[in-house]
């Protein structure tokens, strides 16, 4: 990293699940920056970083918050397929209309947080150059907001693989991700199932997506890049997983709801040197929430822990939160 003090940055969504990642990374580097987050997934924020309660549906609160940082990582999203089918026209007002306005607003450095999905199904490898084909609302959400972010003159777009690990000693565990599921099914049932099994997956730890923004932040990386470390097809990570936690495998006449079966070349951000320092693979990330599922630190029946239940448990309890 060059001179950190001429960077400082906003992680919008940063109580999240890669922003614990990236906010521990932005505080080893000393690298100058606050956390904007409404908070929806905790109950308070215990990081001592600075942090701005906010939601980005504010614009008001925004406009007065944006002028003081360089750099915006925008993470904020409702995020995953399931999550956003509950309500279409939020998901719209919280992952679409708040970047619509940030391009017309804001003139720093943007990074922003898309993804594979919206490749959708191809037998292909992947390229940034390869045709999209969106099958759900999240996909589709985030490949309109591509659409308008290319016209700002510095932006750099993640599409990311499937995450998967822990993010940090604060943020909670998402289990409504395939290899941290899997591993915590392995370890509660001591089996797992799958139909058929053929679907590619793009994989990338969680903390190599954070390591990733933070090496785009003084990099003159523009437009649109695949950030994954490695591709899998879900029978071969449930063998993975099943080799590293000693559960039974087998296959299910249950068909299997997600269409999606896509893989995808990084080669475009590792010629970009956004890659640096990389270092995680599929089997450290099934040890370690294996271990965690092992030692009872979290429950796989807390809804929190899921993006669909929890949300669906704010909309049905009113919450303001969510209100209109």
């Amino acid at each position: 990293m060059g001179n950190n003090s001429k960077i400082k940055v906003l992680v919008v969504g940063g109580a999240g699940y890669i922003g614990g990642a990236i906010t521990d990374i932005l505080v080893a580097k000393r690298i100058p920056f606050s956390v904007y987050d409404k908070l929806v997934y905790e109950h308070q924020y215990l990081k001592p970083v600075d942090f701005v309660y906010g939601d980005v549906r504010d614009y008001k609160k925004l406009k007065s918050v944006l002028p003081k940082y360089t750099h915006i990582i925008w993470l904020a999203a409702i995020v995953g397929d399931p999550g956003c089918q509950i309500d279409e026209w939020m998901t719209r007002a919280v992952n679409v209309e708040p970047v619509k306005w940030l391009v017309k607003n804001y003139k720093g450095r943007i990074l922003f947080a898309s993804t594979c999905s919206v490749y959708g199904k191809s037998d292909s490898m992947l390229t940034e150059s390869s045709p999209t084909n969106p099958l759900s609302l999240y996909a589709r959400s985030k490949l309109e907001v591509e659409s308008f972010l290319i016209k700002h003159p510095n932006v750099l777009m993640y599409r990311i693989g499937t995450a998967y690990g822990i993010s940090d000693s604060h943020s909670r565990v998402r289990l409504d991700l395939a290899v941290n599921f899997l591993s915590f099914k392995a370890i509660g049932e001591g089996k797992l199932t799958y139909f058929g099994g053929t679907q590619w997956r793009p994989f990338i730890h969680v903390k190599d997506i954070a390591m990733a923004f933070v090496n785009g932040l003084d990099n003159s990386a523009k437009g649109i890049y695949n950030l994954v470390t490695e591709n899998s097809q879900i029978k071969d990570l449930a063998d993975r997983v099943s080799k590293l936690t000693n559960c039974k495998v087998e296959s299910t006449e249950q068909p299997f709801q997600d269409e999606r079966n896509y893989h995808v070349n990084a080669d475009k951000a590792k010629r970009a040197g956004l890659l640096k320092g990389l270092r995680y693979n599929l089997d450290h990330g099934i040890k370690e929430m294996a271990s965690l599922a092992s030692f009872n630190r979290t429950s796989s029946e807390e809804t929190v822990h899921f993006n669909e239940k929890h949300l669906a448990g704010l909309m049905k309890d009113n919450k303001k939160i969510w209100s209109r």
